[in-house]
């Protein structure tokens, strides 16, 4: 029914020399290897998510750089903002939006799939999420519909605990319980929830509902028990997800560049 690229945490930056000590590798060229990856699997996507951390930080002029990245891309995206984008200029540069919303939050339907996404950039303490009233309600709304079609929801930070101080003080959504309320009407429909934010891929399950996220095209970081700090997962591999949606059914599978 539908399949798609869920990629996140491109961090790119307009100079291709640009690091961080707390990562491997150049997120800029990072980029433009996943997108040389993607345009280079052998089966067509319905198109590309991908679930923020677009650029490396609030930084107008690095959404031209990704706007010329991107612009090579075979299948359309769809962007989500994270807690290092300037959502503004994501959506007048990137997305070309003229009007600009507050809070990026939007659906579209693919192949009669419902795709909701919405915005984690409530107030916390950045790097950490939360989710306002406004876009639990918006999700609520979604959700209590008696809607047939099947449903997909992307969001960028992290949105349930994994037992990890790391993950879940410092990173996660921190009304993360309010979040899967919100949507717990839908698991009937609801094929998963996709995040990012986190640097590596992780699958967890809860009332029947599926969270996973995706690996970044940049640097990967490790979470165990225990863990209280931002730590790089020296030499792990980038990559991105390729997701295939049917009427009862996801199957993802996760790829490397």
């Amino acid at each position: 029914m539908l399949t798609f690229a869920h990629i996140s945490d491109t961090h790119i930056h307009p100079d291709e020399t640009y690091s961080m000590p707390y990562a491997e590798g150049y997120p800029t060229v990072g980029a433009r290897q996943l997108i040389q990856a993607i345009n280079a699997l052998p089966f067509p996507l319905d198109f590309v998510l991908h679930t923020g951390d677009v650029a490396y930080d609030p930084d107008p002029d690095a959404y031209h750089t990704c706007a010329d990245l991107f612009s090579t891309l075979k299948p359309p995206i769809y962007y989500l903002a994270g807690n290092h984008d300037d959502s503004s200029a994501l959506q007048t540069i990137l997305m070309k939006h003229e009007q600009v919303m507050p809070q990026l939050h939007y659906t579209v339907e693919v192949n009669g799939v419902q795709i909701a996404l919405v915005d984690s950039n409530g107030p916390a303490q950045p790097p950490a999420g939360y989710m306002t009233k406004a876009q639990l309600n918006w999700l609520a709304e979604i959700c209590a519909a008696d809607d047939p079609r099947p449903l997909i929801i992307a969001t960028h930070h992290n949105p349930q605990v994994g037992f990890i101080p790391w993950l879940d003080d410092y990173m996660s959504i921190q009304n993360s319980n309010d979040f899967h309320q919100a949507i717990l009407p839908a698991k009937h429909r609801l094929r998963g929830v996709f995040f990012g934010h986190v640097h590596q891929n992780l699958d967890v399950y809860r009332d029947g509902i599926l969270y996973a996220s995706t690996v970044s095209s940049w640097s990967q970081f490790l979470a165990y028990p225990g863990l209280s700090q931002t730590t790089k997962d020296t030499g792990a591999e980038r990559g991105f997800s390729v997701v295939t949606i049917t009427q009862d059914q996801t199957f993802i599978r996760r790829y490397r560049f």
